[in-house]
């Protein structure tokens, strides 16, 4: 997928089912003014679709940021490269660059997503549904890319 600046698009497989992982969904969407990443919840059919490979077990524990090329980047890798494409946060990408910062990261991560329902619980599907509108009207103001989340 590109977008409007033809730009290829990452794509981003979060868990539009847990509150928490759906705020840092808006929190990249907001850093995103390229639309260099597509935000797809990663319960929905056409993440399904659109990613066979990747079994919805695994983005259930955790994220995972595809490239344009097909590479597949997961957990603390995955925040590293999405941070690496937002230009106001490139400097956290850079710094998870650092020999050892992966190592130390991953753990971290982990644990985070284990708990991430204890941070904001699950999601109705009422909420989902606000949630992903309120996320591409966002997307659509900024003139990029409109998530496709249920």
């Amino acid at each position: 997928m590109m977008t409007n600046n033809k730009n290829p698009v990452y794509t981003m497989l979060y868990d539009g089912r847990c509150r928490f992982c759906t705020r840092q969904a808006d929190t990249v969407a907001s850093f995103d003014t390229s639309g260099s990443i597509e935000l797809l919840d990663a319960n929905s059919a056409d993440a399904r679709l659109r990613f066979p490979h990747i079994a919805p077990i695994d983005t259930q524990r955790e994220l995972h940021l595809v490239a344009p090329d097909g590479t597949v980047h997961r957990g603390a890798e995955a925040v590293r490269e999405t941070l690496l494409r937002l230009p106001e946060v490139r400097a956290l990408g850079e710094l998870m660059r650092l020999p050892g910062a992966i190592a130390l990261a991953q753990p971290v991560y982990s644990w985070v997503a284990r708990n991430r329902y204890l941070f904001g619980g699950t999601m109705t599907i009422a909420s989902m549904v606000l949630a992903a509108r309120d996320l591409a009207v966002k997307r659509q103001m900024l003139g990029v890319t409109v998530v496709r989340c249920l």
